[in-house]
């Protein structure tokens, strides 16, 4: 799940996470040196080769931080989707400049051939050198298996835990080596401090996460198939009850033998106020192909709520929503609230390839009919009126000047949709989006 769209906090989140790396940076500028840095070709390319490794490091550091899933980092980036994005970009940004870091530095040690400078890559006799060659070597490797091998997303997920122990070796290696790190007080206690800290969300995450992370414990109690691909699973509080808004996701992981207990994310159908949780799921694998097997009475755990969806600030009352496929299960859960707000008026339009892939249009029919005229639902189907445009709900809608326009769809259609939007002058802070996509 992803969102493309950049909010106001989302740049805020970005000025924060290159403000953590710059004063690093400034750090090592200020650092007391016996020759100026860039006097030289080789003492610049060491130069630029140590802001890249102090870059890769606190990016890499902040990765790590937001791999936590904490609440506030959530509330930063308005929303985990957004978060997700952003933890991909700068794990990237991260990567490419830990790579250039002992390519840069090279150049400085290897005196002038490409046998000093495979010496210097590959692993010796020192450690604290093969500390950070090793590091960057298993990374490099995770990265392989995680974008080209593309490995099935409970094997995807394991093997991102050893990306903490990547690292932990580049950890010790910036802790051990000689260089202005060690030899600057400030700018020690400052990458030092900002690695543990990342070290810590790893921990609290991923090895210690089955102990710490917070869990509500819940049992199956009726496994639905809605039609060919859409699975409904009802499931029953056996303790304290999750609290959650309309909009929201949350993780869930069934300890089932017929599914297996690794723990995916999926919208919440139910309303805030219904007793059991219920979620949709479309069979898009060979785990969601597994969930009609589910039984009656398996235990399932779920860690959240999370997601902004409709806790953004709005400016209007009266809403369209669009969804596309499977997209209709955040609606459906604010949908089944409006019976208690009278403020609110709402177009749904609901976009599918054919009748037979909609769920929950008898529901919304009868909800459409309670609501008067507060609650309208179009069906859209591409098999026979092709691909929906904002004209067309423009037209239908009375316009759309004075709306706020939430969409839940594949990517590519929430972009389509966006583009046209924006183009009919739509400010973008009425636009709001939850894309699926991890």
């Amino acid at each position: 799940m992803k969102t493309s769209s950049y909010s106001p906090r989302t740049y805020v989140a970005d000025i924060i996470i290159w403000s953590l790396a710059g004063v690093a940076v400034v750090l090592w500028a200020l650092a007391p040196r016996l020759e100026p840095a860039f006097s030289s070709f080789g003492s610049s390319a060491t130069a630029i080769g140590q802001i890249l490794g102090l870059v890769g490091v606190s990016l890499f550091a902040v990765n790590l931080i937001l791999s936590a899933r904490l609440k506030w980092i959530e509330y930063i980036f308005q929303g985990l989707n957004r978060m997700y994005v952003q933890h991909s970009r700068y794990g990237q940004i991260a990567f490419m400049a830990l790579l250039f870091h002992p390519l840069l530095l090279s150049i400085q040690y290897s005196a002038g051939s490409f046998l000093g400078a495979a010496k210097f890559i590959f692993p010796s006799s020192n450690v604290a050198m093969d500390l950070g060659i090793f590091g960057l070597g298993s990374m490099i490797l995770l990265i392989v298996l995680t974008l080209y091998l593309r490995p099935k997303y409970n094997l995807w997920k394991w093997t991102h835990k050893f990306f903490g122990f990547s690292f932990f070796l580049g950890y010790l290696h910036v802790l051990l080596i000689p260089s202005t790190v060690s030899s600057y007080q400030p700018l020690r206690i400052y990458v030092l401090a900002l690695a543990a800290l990342g070290l810590m969300a790893f921990f609290y995450r991923t090895v210690l996460g089955r102990f710490l992370v917070r869990r509500f414990h819940y049992s199956v109690v009726a496994v639905q198939q809605l039609n060919d691909t859409i699975t409904q699973v009802v499931m029953r509080p056996k303790g304290q009850r999750l609290s959650y808004v309309p909009g929201q996701f949350l993780f869930v992981g069934f300890e089932d033998p017929a599914v297996g207990s690794e723990s995916h994310p999926f919208s919440i159908v139910s309303s805030p106020t219904d007793e059991n949780l219920e979620i949709a799921v479309k069979n898009l694998g060979d785990y969601t192909a597994r969930l009609p097997q589910l039984s009656s009475g398996s235990s399932v755990y779920l860690e959240g709520p999370y997601g902004t969806f409709f806790s953004s600030l709005r400016v209007s009352n009266q809403h369209i929503w669009v969804a596309g496929g499977i997209g209709i299960t955040p609606f459906i859960s604010k949908a089944r609230s409006l019976v208690g707000d009278s403020s609110q008026k709402v177009d749904l339009y609901y976009c599918v390839k054919n009748i037979g892939e909609a769920a929950y249009v008898d529901e919304l029919r009868q909800l459409e009919q309670s609501l008067q005229g507060r609650f309208r639902l179009f069906i859209f189907c591409s098999d026979v009126d092709g691909r929906i445009t904002a004209d067309y709900i423009s037209t239908t809608s009375g316009g759309l000047s004075d709306k706020d326009i939430y969409l839940c769809a594949p990517p590519v259609m929430i972009q389509a949709m966006k583009g046209q939007f924006v183009k009919q002058g739509i400010n973008p802070r009425r636009l709001h989006s939850e894309e699926f996509n991890f």
